[in-house]
């Protein structure tokens, strides 16, 4: 299959009680991506403790390499055959193995989730518009803290023509 299933940064260090709807509606794409024979790539935060993001974006140290908050949630956790590519930026792409990776496994259409619409989604979902991929984003599978900031997510990728649907229509 030429399909894959990207789960960015759905991991304890960025769980918030607000995603666990998110969370169920990922589990359910999961499960029926998996039957469908779509792989399935785990696109995670794994920082440094000196890394510049945190103050450049003024945000607390958090999904530290080599701790436990950079599992996957539970709820959600790899199988067996599942690959999970680490990051270190906003973008699933930006210095990680991930295009290489899609590329090897012969990945041309991408089915994006997790979290936060305005930051890491919108920054793997731009560049792997920008490096040709055919690209469905699950609204429903996409998660911010600010309802604002996730429709201003949205806005954009319709503006580039984005496709973008609800669970129920991706599984049916």
């Amino acid at each position: 299959m030429d399909t894959a299933i990207l789960v960015v940064d759905l991991q304890k260090c960025n769980y918030f009680k607000e995603f666990d709807t998110v969370i169920k509606n990922v589990k359910r794409l999961l499960d029926w991506g998996r039957r469908k024979g779509h792989r399935v790539i785990y696109v995670c935060d794994s920082r440094y403790p000196e890394d510049s993001i945190f103050t450049r974006l003024g945000m607390k140290k958090h999904c530290i390499r080599g701790t436990d908050d950079t599992d996957v949630v539970e709820e959600i956790a790899p199988k067996e055959g599942d690959i999970i590519v680490e990051k270190r930026m906003l973008s699933g792409f930006f210095s990680s193995e991930l295009d290489f990776t899609l590329r090897e496994l012969g990945i041309k259409r991408l089915i994006i989730t997790g979290v936060a619409a305005e930051a890491c989604v919108l920054k793997t979902t731009l560049d792997a518009f920008e490096l040709g991929y055919d690209i469905t984003l699950v609204e429903d599978c996409i998660g911010s803290l600010s309802q604002k900031r996730y429709e201003a997510a949205l806005t954009i990728f319709k503006f580039l023509k984005i496709k973008t649907v609800k669970l129920n229509e991706i599984i049916s």
